[in-house]
């Protein structure tokens, strides 16, 4: 045993202390912000329940629907569901887990809330007794499948969403309510089959592996609907229409998509959350020394797995995800970008990736991609562009799809680490590109739409990237089965 491993603090105490910060940083700013509601009206009437009683389509923001304090309570609160489901698995945290608990906790600003995630993870209960052998126990079972049920709580909408569908809604709510769990049940019973199938096709270098899944899943849902007379409720969705207004936790009406409206407490929280990891990697072992390689991590000899945590142990992997914090502060901070609920979803997912499979370098790769096809889209469509007369630098601020896009694009870091930065730019800024549409053939009901967009880059690129390889530099290895 290594001496970073005896001094390590364990991971499940990491984030176990993380989510009851996150927890009481809402409820302090609940308090702040109630402005004349009652505390219990900032936090539940105006807050939680704007929060659970929406469909949770894509392009949701839990910020703007119940106020950024309600918003962090959420997000901690699903951080304690996840590391209790992780606890009654007897499963330890590592790297998969922890990229299990930066994207859930993520998405808690923008689609996921602790009701929607639950008929997934009973999901997955329920097939595991279905697989349990003789004399083997539910929570041995459970182990083996509760990560991939995290991970697929990224379709949460297909559990809340058919209570909003006028066929099923005007039947009864409750017929939506029934629909949607029993959806939630059958995803979370067939999700890990699906996820080792689907893996192969991009060989393991799409880190958001089930948003690759589930973004097929999500499709074929879709055509379902509308063949049977299912409109696409996403045009109809009350959060997708800016000009509607709605009372926020200070009492006043506003829009409901507060871009900018609380840059300093998110900026606030992205602070804490980079020096938070980066003094655990100190505590666990990590020297001064280790801050440039903490910069480069890549895991095992196989291009495909990604597990820094079982590589080079907590204390370098925790450092590496608060550098991965500092950079995105860093970027968001010097360019005062509008913060909203899905960047800082995005900010705390790539943190959480930290440990397994995205660093700084790499990741930096594909950001930079993505940046590059914003601005080119600026510059040579400006009409689509809703600020076009607004400067670069001014568009850049105003522009949120480009650093969700940016951040949860890092998704494709192996690629980066694979084939080099002369194809990461293009890599980046092709995922732009579908990132920016892809969500239409879902209708917002898969809310890792990176994710499917990643896959989609990785089903083009890998191909191309190939051919051109006269030298066979980039043949096909191994698929390596998910160490999740």
């Amino acid at each position: 045993m290594s001496e970073t491993t005896k001094k390590a603090v364990s991971p499940e105490k990491v984030w176990t202390i993380l989510a009851a910060v996150t927890l009481i940083y809402g409820l302090v700013l609940t308090f702040l912000h109630a402005g004349d509601l009652s505390f219990f009206d900032a936090l539940w009437t105006y807050g939680l329940w704007n929060i659970v009683n929406n469909p949770a389509i894509l392009p949701l923001d839990y910020i703007a629907m119940g106020g950024i304090g309600p918003a962090f309570v959420n997000s901690g609160i699903v951080g304690f569901i996840l590391i209790g489901g992780f606890k009654f698995a007897k499963l330890p945290i590592s790297g998969p887990q922890m990229g299990v608990l930066g994207l859930t906790m993520g998405f808690s600003f923008m689609g996921k809330n602790f009701l929607n995630i639950l008929p997934i993870l009973l999901g997955a209960l329920i097939y595991s007794a279905f697989m349990k052998k003789d004399g083997e126990s539910l929570r041995d079972t459970y182990k083996g499948h509760i990560t991939m049920a995290g991970f697929s709580t990224c379709l949460a909408p297909i559990i809340t969403q058919p209570a909003f569908i006028p066929q099923f809604r005007d039947v009864h709510v409750l017929l939506g309510v029934a629909i949607g769990v029993v959806f939630g049940l059958l995803i979370g019973f067939f999700i890990n089959a699906m996820a080792v199938f689907i893996r192969k096709s991009h060989e393991g270098l799409n880190l958001y592996n089930i948003g690759w899944g589930a973004g097929l899943f999500s499709i074929a849902l879709t055509a379902i609907y509308g063949t049977v007379g299912i409109q696409n409720f996403v045009v109809d969705a009350p959060m997708r229409n800016l000009g509607q207004r709605m009372v926020d936790v200070y009492g006043n009406y506003r829009q409901l998509s507060p871009v900018g409206y609380y840059n300093w407490e998110i900026w606030g929280f992205m602070a804490f959350l980079a020096i938070y990891f980066i003094l655990m990697g100190f505590l666990s072992g990590a020297k001064g020394g280790d801050v440039k390689e903490s910069l480069y991590l890549k895991a095992g000899d196989s291009k495909f797995i990604n597990n820094f945590f079982a590589k080079y142990g907590a204390g370098k992997t925790y450092l590496a995800m608060g550098l991965l914090g500092i950079m995105l502060l860093a970027v968001t901070l010097i360019l005062q970008v509008n913060m909203n609920g899905p960047i800082l979803a995005a900010v705390i997912s790539v943190v959480g990736w930290g440990g397994f499979g995205k660093a700084v370098a790499n990741a930096a790769a594909i950001g930079l991609g993505v940046v590059v096809a914003g601005v080119l889209r600026f510059f040579i469509w400006p009409e689509h562009v809703q600020w076009s007369n607004y400067n670069l630098l001014e568009y850049l601020r105003t522009q949120p799809v480009i650093w969700t896009s940016a951040f949860w694009g890092m998704c494709l870091s192996p690629m980066a680490r694979f084939f080099g930065w002369k194809w990461a730019i293009p890599i980046g800024m092709l995922h732009f590109t579908f990132a920016a549409t892809i969500a239409n053939f879902h209708w917002g009901q898969n809310l890792y739409n990176n994710g499917l967009a990643a896959g989609f880059v990785c089903v083009v690129m890998i191909p191309i990237i190939r051919a051109l390889d006269k030298k066979g530099k980039y043949g096909m290895e191994k698929v390596y089965p998910d160490p999740s």
